[in-house]
């Protein structure tokens, strides 16, 4: 089997990363991770219809009209799981040896299981956060840290000691709760997981990193693997169990996509891509202390609600944020071809532009 020691020289790159996708075990292992991950929904659905554990609508937030199934999560990380051993029992490089794999499914564990008892025992939102917390201080361990910081106006800034275990462990906490947050609306978590996967590998694969580029792709497997019972009408539900790994895994391949690019805004160009995630959170979260409501407690108001209220049906809601994501994630492929300068330009312009629409629409949505 040939392997992939990247990074290569500049006259070879171009073709050795289109072998890339057809030498190695990726498309097998992406067809495993979504066997698995189609297969595990169907039988997890069964089991919890069974059991009765079951999403039950409320006229508050949900939108469903019967009970549903949930857990669906855990189908999602088995799919991953099962394709990321795939790959590492195919490729003769040991993939699943490396830090990388093996941190990640330590922590992917933990992830599901945490969402998972929140699921069945609803888990206070404090303690929670605290073992969100716990899960990224686990993978600072393992080296998924943000260790610095470019400066695009002088000399990069290095974040040592407790600066750089603070900043990891919020980002973590900041995008697995930005995927429970949008995880509101048939299909629209699994989506936009799998095409914010997409543009993560791309990414990775751009810069020389095969390993974030697997996994990423990998993700994305998993996740369409799941999405045909999760579309609308849904016939089961991701859970925390699914928002809250899929959140870690976003986390984890952003920090391993801007550990080996010092002439980027470090976190920029990932920041690009997992958009919508992270500002459903900041802005759901500065929404809420504004009001000093509890910044954990659910509400209304995030983007996909907003569409709703304004009269847009599901599907149309989820297509939308499907196209938005898609388009974010072409300018994040482009921003890291950038300069430092004008990918943070870019990233301010983009986070008013979001802002602005989600200001706009509540405001039509007070006038209805």
């Amino acid at each position: 089997m040939k392997t992939f020691d990247f990074p290569f020289g500049e006259h070879e790159k171009a073709g050795r990363m289109d072998s890339f996708w057809y030498e190695t075990p990726l498309f097998p292992a992406m067809i495993v991770g979504f066997a698995v991950s189609y297969l595990g929904t169907y039988f997890v659905r069964g089991a919890m219809l069974l059991l009765g554990v079951l999403d039950i609508p409320t006229p508050d937030r949900k939108h469903h009209s019967k009970p549903v199934a949930y857990e669906g999560g855990i189908a999602i990380y088995l799919g991953f799981v099962c394709g990321l051993l795939y790959y590492a029992f195919r490729d003769s490089s040991s993939l699943f040896w490396r830090n990388e794999a093996f941190a990640l499914i330590v922590g992917g564990t933990l992830s599901a299981a945490l969402g998972a008892a929140d699921d069945v025992l609803d888990v206070k939102p404090w303690v929670k956060f605290l073992g969100q917390l716990a899960i990224g201080a686990i993978m600072y361990h393992f080296g998924f840290r943000i260790e610095r910081i470019s400066n695009p106006f002088g000399a990069e800034v290095g974040l040592i000691g407790l600066l750089s275990l603070v900043g990891t462990v919020l980002w973590y906490a900041l995008l697995m709760n930005g995927i429970n947050m949008i995880d509101g609306v048939d299909g629209l978590a699994a989506g936009i997981v799998a095409i914010s996967g997409i543009t993560l590998g791309v990414i990775a694969l751009d810069l020389d990193q095969p390993v974030a580029a697997v996994i990423a792709m990998i993700m994305t497997a998993a996740c369409l693997g799941f999405l045909p019972y999760n579309f609308h009408p849904a016939t089961i539900f991701m859970g925390d169990a699914g928002s809250l790994f899929l959140g870690y895994l976003l986390a984890s391949l952003t920090l391993m996509s801007s550990s080996k690019t010092p002439a980027l805004l470090t976190l920029a160009v990932p920041i690009v891509a997992v958009f919508l995630p992270l500002f459903e959170t900041t802005f759901a979260f500065t929404r809420r202390l504004a009001k000093r409501q509890n910044p954990f407690r659910g509400d209304r108001s995030h983007l996909h609600h907003r569409f709703l209220d304004l009269g847009f049906s599901e599907t149309r809601t989820v297509i939308i944020l499907y196209y938005l994501t898609a388009y974010v994630g072409v300018i994040a492929y482009i921003l890291q071809k950038l300069e430092s300068r004008l990918t943070l330009i870019m990233a301010i312009f983009l986070a008013v532009g979001l802002f602005l629409l989600a200001e706009s629409m509540g405001y039509l949505r007070r006038r209805q």
